[in-house]
């Protein structure tokens, strides 16, 4: 099984690749996404075998949060779609390199050509490729309309027709190219090379959406295919690029755009029986030339494809039910009276605990309980202190059982349907992340919330609550009445816990 990563794996291209990978390679070839999105906000995600949401490129951490997953799912591919990635994560680069991934991506020596449109468009001038004529703006005419593209521009953004008069205004104009208006057809050639062998087909763009076709007329240009090829020939490319042509003033194509990387009309291809992905996956999977070009058919009747929108459901979320632990599922009160017994032990005070539970119940603590048996104020703090440093030790959390009715409580919410979720407090997360195996509990939720206990638990805990978008919450204590009315959600009361009834009433 091979492991391909795609990254940005929420554009129209990625969801084509990913689909198509799924109907074909499914047990060849494991198809892992990276996007700033989360899964269930990208189509691809029902494609894909696993997911990772990532930072925006720019950010620093981005980079190594890409290692670490080519690290973690031992990727062998790696398939950058937008420029930005290109310049990060090229076939020559050393980290993934060693770790035994090959990018699919644009080779080094050719980044500084296509790293902008001046550059480009340099390359293609000198090698002689049919281009737009460049006008420098002192040479503009004022009521002569001309094409204005930045020069670092993604695309078609940014770029637009303009007068001489309305270039001679624009700020940073040194940052424009300024090129000869150019006239439809307006054609997207997708071009495949591999091994000095080459394929093409061309879509006429007969309407377009956010910069991506979604009318085309796909045919065969004899003319336009020999130049892709040269250019394949010229510059080190992917696999996969493409390149954009319109017709100048005398009828003659020029190339517009140069695209090192899947096209985000692809799947228009596709559907007309141009299949791209599979040469792709065929070459990932070490077969030779001629099996890779068997999906990419030399000869294209002329096909109108007309891409349609597809609802597509990337997640079924259930309702929601918080439960608390301490009190709610696990019974700790003998721990409770343990820890006090010990610890009063320490301090060689002698004092009958048999009640600190049914004290505490009425919403009091443990140093009003300590004052009610005759301990100064400043004492009872020092026990305190001690009990809340033991009261989360191992072989005190051993002495805790979950309550009667715990299971049953989880099982009637998970069998009617309900997520569950566990938010609660403690300082040892650990130990509670210890005691949820020992008692088989985990599998019951779908997460674990853990905040430090203190002032801020109630406020902590209803932030869970409103994020995870709760509509019950389930618990024994005044705190947990509380974080449930500050989150807007319903509250269950479990008795037999640490507070009454009349004390939540409150």
């Amino acid at each position: 099984m091979i492991n391909l990563l795609l990254l940005s794996a929420g554009t129209n291209a990625n969801y084509q690749i990913a689909r198509t990978l799924k109907k074909h390679f499914s047990d060849q070839i494991r198809v892992v996404g990276a996007d700033i999105n989360p899964r269930h906000l990208i189509a691809t995600g029902v494609y894909l075998d696993a997911f990772y949401q990532v930072p925006l490129t720019k950010d620093v951490t981005y980079y190594p949060a890409i290692l670490d997953i080519c690290r973690q799912e031992k990727i062998d591919f790696l398939l950058p779609s937008f420029d930005a990635d290109q310049m990060l994560f090229y076939p020559e680069n050393q980290d993934l390199v060693g770790l035994g991934v090959r990018s699919l991506g644009t080779p080094q020596k050719s980044l500084p050509i296509y790293k902008n449109k001046a550059e480009m468009n340099a390359f293609l001038n000198q090698n002689q490729f049919p281009i737009p004529k460049i006008y420098t703006t002192s040479e503009c005419e004022d009521e002569t309309v001309y094409m204005a593209k930045p020069i670092n521009g993604v695309g078609s953004l940014g770029a637009g027709l303009k007068t001489g008069a309305e270039i001679k205004k624009i700020e940073n104009v040194d940052n424009y190219i300024i090129q000869e208006q150019l006239f439809e057809p307006e054609i997207t050639m997708e071009c495949f090379y591999f091994n000095e062998q080459f394929s093409c087909v061309c879509r006429d763009r007969l309407a377009t959406k956010a910069g991506v076709c979604t009318k085309a007329r796909l045919f065969n240009n004899a003319t336009l295919a020999e130049i892709g090829l040269q250019f394949a020939k010229t510059l080190a490319t992917p696999f996969i690029f493409n390149l954009q042509f319109m017709r100048n003033k005398d009828g003659k194509y020029c190339i517009t755009d140069v695209n090192l990387r899947t096209a985000g009309g692809m799947g228009l291809s596709y559907a007309a029986g141009w299949d791209e992905i599979s040469a792709l996956a065929k070459i990932m999977l070490g077969k030779q030339t001629d099996e890779a070009f068997e999906t990419l058919p030399t000869v294209m009747p002329e096909t109108y494809v007309v891409r349609a929108n597809e609802d597509i459901v990337t997640q079924k979320a259930h309702p929601v039910v918080a439960f608390d632990f301490d009190g709610t599922l696990l019974d700790s009160r003998k721990r409770h009276q343990v820890v006090m017994d010990d610890i009063l032990a320490q301090f060689g005070i002698q004092l009958d605990t048999s009640d600190l539970i049914e004290f505490k119940s009425n919403g009091k603590n443990n140093v009003d309980f300590l004052i009610s048996k005759g301990i100064d104020e400043k004492k009872a703090k020092e026990i305190q202190q001690k009990w809340i440093e033991n009261i989360e030790k191992e072989e005190y959390l051993a002495l805790d059982v979950l309550y009667a009715d715990a299971i049953e409580q989880l099982e009637k919410y998970k069998n009617a349907g309900y997520d569950l979720i566990l938010v609660t407090a403690r300082n040892n997360e650990q130990g509670l992340q210890n005691q949820l195996d020992k008692l088989n509990l985990r599998g019951y939720f779908k997460g674990v919330f853990v905040v430090k206990s203190g002032k801020e638990a109630v406020d902590q805990k209803a932030e869970i609550l409103k994020a995870q978008r709760a509509i019950l919450m389930v618990g024994d204590t005044r705190s947990d009445a509380l974080s449930a009315q500050n989150a807007g959600v319903a509250f269950q009361f479990h008795e037999n816990g640490f507070h009454k009834k009349e004390v939540i009433e409150r």
